[in-house]
């Protein structure tokens, strides 16, 4: 196949996931792979003329409908992504200036025409799927989040015992709801072994123990990842935008071998032992993460666990999902050229 692919944004985890990573493992499959640039003008005409398939993450304003309705016309079929439904963010956070108010309200009438365009929508899990349906989305594709194992490294040095949390800036308003940080500081202050990393969101802990990394970059993300002996996932579930989440935190700490803990909400629900971790009810972080921390057995066990299922999330041993998918959608194009060919 011959794929053109629109990331919307070339730095975003977000991006990398839906579209960067995928495309990598396509090419290294023998599919011909394009990455075209949204705020650029040069080079489209041709793409679109070259490509069998248009894949856009998430970009959505008039002039990607527009390049949609371009390449329909030459023939391409097109497919929309998006793995957040980012027209519901809380005022409180910097998604809200472009995704929310007047300007989500945009976004919702512009998505609704793109929906009624495009020959698939794809999304991470069945919760947005239905949030896309109802918006008026008539085929949408469920292909979760997978593991870009082409950047794993080897596993990171440590001593102690080390808590970790990999979270944006957006996790502050969890925070503010489940008692995380108080557990941590208590625990830091009872157990001199114990260290914790907050990767993303500061837990602002006062103590030598605790290290706080406002960015890492993803190709060493998960070598990172790999330093940690605990991997937490709190989420709120007063927050809309918990309950549409993936899961790839999680897959993340288990393809690295680490053990987790995590709200039993959302992409959580349903998740335990068998995948290498434990779910948290939000008054029991501190009971929950004392007990993880005092027993290398139970650390050990679940680390195994999480380590095996992790292998089975890798982007590589799911990649025939996004070829499927984008076979469907050119079988698709073709059918409705067909149907209007034989209507003429």
């Amino acid at each position: 196949m011959r794929i053109a692919l629109v990331p919307h944004d070339n730095s975003s985890i977000n991006t990398i996931y839906r579209s960067i990573a995928p495309m990598s493992v396509l090419t290294a499959r023998g599919h011909e792979t394009r990455r075209l640039d949204n705020t650029q003008e040069d080079g489209w005409d041709e793409a679109l003329r070259w490509c069998e398939v248009l894949h856009i993450h998430r970009s959505c304003d008039e002039g990607t409908l527009q390049r949609v309705r371009a390449a329909k016309a030459l023939g391409a079929a097109t497919v929309w992504d998006d793995d957040d439904d980012v027209t519901r963010v809380s005022k409180r956070t910097e998604a809200y200036r472009n995704a929310g108010g007047f300007n989500g309200a945009k976004r919702l009438a512009v998505r609704r025409r793109l929906f009624g365009t495009v020959d698939l929508v794809t999304t991470t899990n069945e919760r947005l799927a239905n949030i896309f349906r109802e918006g008026g989305a008539p085929e949408v594709r469920v292909i979760e989040n997978y593991v870009w194992d082409a950047v794993l490294g080897p596993r990171a040095s440590r001593s102690g015992v080390r808590v970790g949390w990999v979270a944006g800036g957006e996790h502050a308003l969890d925070l503010e709801r489940i008692p995380v940080r108080a557990a941590l500081e208590r625990l830091l202050d009872e157990q001199s072994q114990l260290h914790v990393t907050a990767i993303g969101v500061d837990l602002r802990l006062p103590s030598d123990r605790y290290r706080h990394l406002p960015v890492v970059q993803f190709p060493q993300l998960l070598s990172h990842l790999s330093s940690f002996d605990i991997g937490i996932a709190p989420l709120s579930p007063d927050l809309h935008i918990n309950h549409v989440r993936s899961d790839i935190k999680l897959k993340e700490y288990a393809a690295v071998g680490v053990p987790w803990l995590a709200s039993p909400i959302g992409p959580y629900a349903g998740m335990g032992e068998r995948e290498g971790g434990r779910l948290v009810p939000d008054d029991r972080w501190y009971e929950e993460l004392d007990a993880l921390i005092c027993s290398d057995r139970a650390r050990r066990k679940l680390a195994k666990r999480a380590a095996k299922w992790g292998r089975q999330q890798f982007m590589s041993a799911n990649i025939d999902q996004w070829e499927g998918t984008f076979a469907e959608a050119i079988a698709r194009a073709n059918e409705a050229r067909a149907s209007v060919a034989r209507a003429g």
